[in-house]
């Protein structure tokens, strides 16, 4: 295997530890060492069959499902955390993607947040 794909196979963890830094895929090519993000976004889809734009917005609303859930965070805090830029965007976001607000998101079962989740497409949990 070479090292490129290498890389591609530790993009998903790189962007769980630096998520609060990463908005756009890319961004994520940059912090993944590619200067072509469209490169790095065709390499992404041929090894996890799934455009890292999804990706990103699914691993985004995972993160934020979490941390509704552990009552540490304001949901500005929260928005911040994940490149967003208020409560108010962070709305907007878990609204257009899952069809609920981030108060809905927080009483959420996980069951039901994984059914929201296939239905956006998620292949990953």
């Amino acid at each position: 295997m070479n090292t490129e794909s290498l890389d591609i196979s530790e993009s998903i963890e790189t962007l769980n530890v630096n998520l609060r830094q990463v908005a756009q895929v890319g961004e994520w090519a940059d912090l993944m060492g590619y200067q072509n993000p469209k490169k790095f976004s065709r390499r992404f889809l041929r090894h996890y069959a799934v455009r890292p734009c999804r990706m990103l917005i699914a691993i985004r609303l995972k993160s934020i499902f979490k941390d509704l859930r552990s009552g540490n965070y304001s949901n500005f805090d929260i928005a911040r955390r994940h490149s967003l830029p208020d409560e108010k965007a962070l709305n907007k976001f878990v609204n257009y993607h899952l069809g609920c607000c981030p108060s809905e998101l927080e009483s959420m079962t996980e069951s039901l947040f994984k059914e929201k989740m296939e239905k956006f497409g998620s292949k990953i949990w």
